[in-house]
């Protein structure tokens, strides 16, 4: 009798973990507000309005930027989790203007994109080579750079290690693994140290039921050592969901050659935000050198 009653209250406090972790997941996993409607025409540049398949099927909408003369290559523009390309659009157009083709998108369940889910980098990546797929069916283009914002990043480093079609890689607020960064977002609610972790790893079981897919699978850093092509990382040393650490960590696992700017004034993506024109620069100069051909 003792042990059935164990048994039964070991799964009801199962079924309690479980229903913690679907809670936490709910905000994180939904289908996200777009941020303020914003156009490049309304600073200035042509664009063309595109729609594409992610590799899954779902719709993707976004923008094609051509580049001031003469062309220079093309960069991906993949934004962070929240909010919408919108917001990203200043850092858009110093690449148009140094000459770079940028095709800006919104991930799944974001902005002008179909879907419901966030899947936090997981199936965002199937979103990221649909756009390389949209580049070499419709514009002929098969050697491309990517710029990559927070969730953004994180997928442009799992893809670039599965397709050689990216050649440059400038990452802002990436991470190294979701359990972690998920924890810096749980800390920042207020939640310990400790139970941050743990709520942490019940919200990507959650999520991992939700989806039918092992979310805890979509870690950069296991992907580290097969990304091959020059990439440089943009830190805010203030950053509260990824430690300084762990970000030389997962620049030291790549096989490509790397190269990290720390901000010390910055939190996560702060660095544009506060030094304008030294990010601009930087993030040029980085494709110049690795990608214009």
């Amino acid at each position: 009798m003792l042990v059935f009653g164990i048994f039964w209250i070991a799964c009801l406090g199962i079924l309690i973990l479980i229903g913690v972790g679907f809670a936490a997941s709910l905000p994180l996993m939904r289908r996200r507000m777009p941020d303020r409607a914003d156009d490049p025409r309304l600073h200035g540049v042509a664009c063309d309005e595109v729609h594409f398949a992610s590799r899954d099927g779902l719709v993707l909408g976004g923008w094609w930027i051509p580049g001031s003369s003469p062309v220079s290559g093309t960069v991906i523009l993949c934004p962070g989790q929240n909010g919408s390309m919108d917001k990203d659009i200043p850092q858009a157009l110093p690449l148009q203007q140094a000459g770079y083709n940028v095709l800006m998108f919104d991930f799944r369940a974001h902005g002008r994109s179909e879907g419901e889910v966030v899947s936090m980098g997981a199936f965002e990546q199937a979103d990221l080579f649909g756009a390389l797929d949209y580049l070499s069916q419709e514009r002929e283009i098969e050697r491309v750079g990517v710029l990559g914002f927070s969730m953004g990043a994180g997928v442009a480093l799992m893809v670039a290690a599965q397709d050689e079609r990216i050649a440059a890689l400038v990452v802002d607020g990436a991470f190294p693994r979701l359990d972690g960064i998920l924890a810096g977002y749980m800390r920042i609610k207020g939640i310990p140290a400790l139970l941050a972790r743990g709520l942490a790893w019940l919200t990507l079981i959650a999520g991992s039921l939700r989806t039918h897919y092992q979310l805890y699978r979509a870690n950069p850093i296991l992907l580290a050592d097969r990304i091959r092509i020059p990439v440089y990382f943009i830190h805010g040393a203030l950053d509260l969901f990824v430690s300084t650490a762990e970000i030389e960590a997962l620049a030291a696992r790549v096989a490509g050659p790397t190269e990290l700017w720390r901000v010390y004034d910055a939190g996560h993506r702060e660095a544009f935000s506060r030094h304008i024109d030294d990010y601009n620069r930087r993030v040029v100069a980085w494709f110049d050198q690795h990608l214009t051909v």
